[in-house]
């Protein structure tokens, strides 16, 4: 592509989805997620783990607020540079570690979302307080060669 955007004849896209607070919702967000960054020949290398990232986002915003009735909400924003994805929920908040987190041992059976995240993703930046989390995801996107 040789106006090096992200998207042929588009600077900016943005797409919003509101998950269900349970885990059978996700693979229909990972349908969200396919659609929305398929059509952006530069997202392509980088896909599957922008996927991936925002499923265990949207995952652990799920599973650590089980008594929640409230939605969890994606943003997905394609930039001519990057892929932003923020995932936000209302639940009772976390204390988000301050550096990115070490691999977990292989046998455990949980703990593997922050370190996937950060593994996959080129930023993340968590908040969190008792009115709830946001996660935002950014993948840089290189530059189309011409």
């Amino acid at each position: 592509m040789s106006d090096g955007k992200a998207c042929i004849g588009r600077s900016h896209k943005v797409s919003r989805y509101t998950l269900e607070p349970s885990t059978s919702a996700l693979t229909t967000l990972r349908e969200f997620l396919r659609a929305t960054l398929v059509s952006c020949p530069a997202v392509a290398p980088y896909l599957q783990d922008i996927i991936w990232a925002t499923h265990e986002a949207a995952k652990n915003a799920v599973v650590h607020n089980p008594d929640s009735a409230e939605p969890v909400n994606v943003t997905c924003e394609i930039l001519p540079d990057a892929v932003v994805v923020e995932v936000s929920d209302k639940g009772k908040g976390f204390k988000p570690p301050e550096d990115p987190p070490e691999a977990p041992d292989p046998e455990a059976l949980a703990g593997r979302g922050l370190f996937l995240m950060h593994s996959l993703m080129d930023q993340v930046e968590t908040r969190s307080n008792k009115r709830g989390t946001r996660v935002r995801l950014v993948k840089r996107l290189e530059p189309a060669l011409t």
